[in-house]
C-alpha cells in the first residue's frame, strides 16, 4: 500500500568549483542531525564559471566525496548555478490554480534569452495582490541539468531532485534562523568563482542572481602581486604557513574586497529598481571565502548593514566524528546542507 511507502533516503550532493561535498542530514520530530559529511577538493579550472570542463575529475571527485561520508543510498540532490541559469521576479494575472503553468510558459518567453524549449522551466509564488500572483520564475539550460546530472549519473548516483544552489542557500538559512522570518535578509555564497546571491524574507526568495566573482580572484591577485604559484597563492590567501607573510597578502585582499563591495553593490542597487519598497535588513555570508580575516567587517562599513557569517548547523546536531571538519569548513558547506535537507515531493507540501 502507498500509504506506508517510505520516501527514498537522499543525501545533499554539492558540485562547486573547488570541491564536492556529500552531506546527509536525518530529521525525526522537527529535530535535525548531521549524519554523513565528505568532501573531496577538485583542481581549478576543472569547473570553470559553473562549467564542467573535465568530467573524468569531477566523477572521482563525486565518488570520493560520497565514499569519505560512508554514504550507502544512490538519491541525491544537486544543484546549478552560472550564466545558463536566470531567476526572475514575475507578475502574471491571477488565473485559476490549473492555468498558472500555461501562464507561466507564455511570460516567461518574454524573460529567458534562450529558446523556451531549450530550458527547464520552474516557479514559485511568493504572494498575490490586487488580482496580480508574484512569482519568482526559474529557467535553466537543459543542457547545463543533463551536465551535472551525467557526472552524477557516471558516479553512480541518481540525482533525484535539482535545486539550484541559491535556494539552497535560501533553505538552510530558513531552517537555522527561523526568528528571522519579518527582516528583509540577503544571503551571499562566495564560492571559488561564482557568488551566489538570494534576498529573502518571510522564509520565500524574493531575489536572486548569480555573479561571476569568487575566492579564485582572490588567489589570483596573490598569486600576480608576489609571483607564486596559484595553489601557494590559495594557501596563503588562507592564512597557511606557506612561507608567505601576511603582511604581503594584504594589499592584493583588499583591492579584490573592494572590487566584491562594488559588484555586489550593483546587485543591490538592481534590486532595489526591482523592489518597492524593500531595506535589506542584513547580510549573511556563506561559502569558503567568508571566513576571510577582515571581510565581514570591511563589508558592513562598506555598505552600512549588518554583515554576519551563515551557521549552517546552528539548529542541527552534529555527530561528534564530524565535528573538527564541520569547525574547519564551517560557512562553506551551507549550500550542501541546503541540498541535504530536501526531499523528492517536498516543493509540493
Amino acid at each position: 500500500m502507498a500509504f506506508f511507502r517510505r520516501s527514498p533516503e537522499t543525501f545533499g550532493l554539492d558540485i562547486g568549483s573547488s570541491g564536492v561535498k556529500a552531506v546527509s542530514v536525518k530529521e525525526s520530530g522537527g529535530s535535525y542531525r548531521l549524519t554523513s559529511l565528505g568532501v573531496a577538493p577538485l583542481p581549478p579550472d576543472v569547473i570553470a564559471d559553473g562549467t564542467i570542463k573535465d568530467p573524468r575529475t569531477v566523477v572521482e571527485a563525486i565518488k570520493s566525496a560520497v565514499s569519505r561520508a560512508g554514504l550507502k543510498g544512490s538519491n541525491c540532490t544537486i544543484a546549478v548555478c552560472g550564466r545558463e541559469l536566470i531567476i526572475k521576479k514575475v507578475q502574471i494575472p491571477e488565473v485559476p490554480a490549473k492555468e498558472v503553468g500555461d501562464v507561466v510558459q507564455l511570460e516567461a518567453e518574454h524573460h529567458v534569452p534562450f529558446a523556451i524549449d531549450e530550458v527547464f522551466l520552474d516557479y514559485q509564488s511568493i504572494g498575490q495582490h490586487n488580482g496580480v500572483l508574484d512569482l519568482i520564475l526559474v529557467a535553466v539550460k537543459k543542457s547545463k541539468v543533463l551536465e551535472y546530472a551525467a557526472v552524477v549519473e557516471d558516479a553512480g548516483f541518481t540525482p533525484s531532485i535539482v535545486d539550484v544552489d541559491s535556494f539552497a542557500l535560501g533553505n538552510q538559512f530558513e531552517l537555522n534562523n527561523p526568528g528571522d522570518r519579518g527582516e528583509t535578509v540577503a544571503l551571499i555564497d562566495i564560492g571559488a568563482s561564482i557568488m551566489k546571491t538570494n534576498v529573502v524574507r518571510g522564509g520565500s526568495t524574493i531575489f536572486a542572481r548569480d555573479i561571476p566573482f569568487g575566492g579564485n580572484n582572490y588567489t589570483q591577485a596573490i598569486a600576480q602581486q608576489l609571483k607564486i604559484p596559484f595553489e601557494q597563492a590559495e594557501a596563503a590567501k588562507l592564512g597557511r604557513d606557506v612561507g608567505v607573510r601576511w603582511e604581503t597578502v594584504v594589499p592584493a585582499l583588499e583591492a579584490v574586497s573592494r572590487e566584491l563591495s562594488l559588484e555586489v553593490q550593483r546587485t543591490f542597487d538592481y534590486f532595489a529598481s526591482t523592489a518597492e519598497s524593500e531595506r535589506i535588513g542584513k547580510i549573511v555570508l556563506a561559502g569558503g571565502c567568508a571566513q576571510l580575516p577582515g571581510l565581514s567587517d570591511y563589508l558592513s562599513s562598506n555598505w552600512g548593514i549588518p554583515v554576519e557569517l551563515t551557521k549552517p548547523f546552528q539548529r542541527i546536531e552534529i555527530d561528534p566524528a564530524f565535528a573538527d571538519e564541520v569547525h574547519a569548513a564551517g560557512p562553506a558547506l551551507a549550500v550542501a546542507v541546503g541540498l541535504a535537507l530536501r526531499r523528492p515531493g517536498d516543493k509540493q507540501k
